[in-house]
């Protein structure tokens, strides 16, 4: 991957970071001991990539920024509560309702939020974007549980060391610091 391509993905993913509250994902774990920003991050970087490797001509920032906000709920998932109960049907539906109160979304990534949990959403996607997220998405998910057992300790080095050292300056200085 040449550094004018990651910079496409670290310039997207660094200026949806400075808009609205994708911040705040770090303060929620959404899959073992990763935190929900660090989850989209993977998704929407693999997302990417494998656009890419495949040449599947999907928008290729559409793909970024709806893989972003795919888990765009903003709340911890984890702690019992009625009005978010049978989360795994509903997030979706409040990610893309706090998604359009804080961005300009188009209907590409839209559709990549309303459509990543198919087919618990019952209504697949009509877009290759949204497809290429919820097939991320879902390996994204096995890997983070995977990680957690000892046996796959290398397994997250392999996951995270891909991803741009640029985003986790990034996150480091302005979110985590801040």
């Amino acid at each position: 991957m040449s550094d004018r391509q990651l910079t496409l993905f670290s310039k997207t993913v660094i200026q949806l970071m400075s808009e609205g509250q994708l911040h705040v994902m770090h303060r929620y774990i959404q899959h073992g001991s990763i935190t929900t920003l660090d989850h989209s991050l993977m998704v929407a970087y693999y997302s990417w990539r494998l656009n890419r490797r495949f040449r599947l001509k999907a928008d290729e920032i559409s793909l970024i920024r709806g893989a972003l906000l795919h888990d765009y709920f903003l709340y911890d998932w984890h702690v019992s509560e009625k009005w978010h109960r049978f989360h795994g049907f509903r997030h979706p539906t409040f990610a893309l309702v706090n998604a359009r109160q804080d961005y300009q979304l188009n209907k590409i990534e839209e559709e990549i939020i309303k459509k990543h949990m198919w087919p618990l959403t019952v209504i697949p996607p009509t877009c290759r974007e949204a497809w290429i997220v919820n097939v991320m998405d879902t390996f994204s998910s096995i890997v983070e549980v995977m990680m957690e057992y000892r046996i796959f300790a290398g397994l997250k080095r392999k996951w995270y060391e891909r991803l741009d050292e640029a985003i986790f300056k990034y996150i480091k200085e302005n979110i985590i610091e801040a």
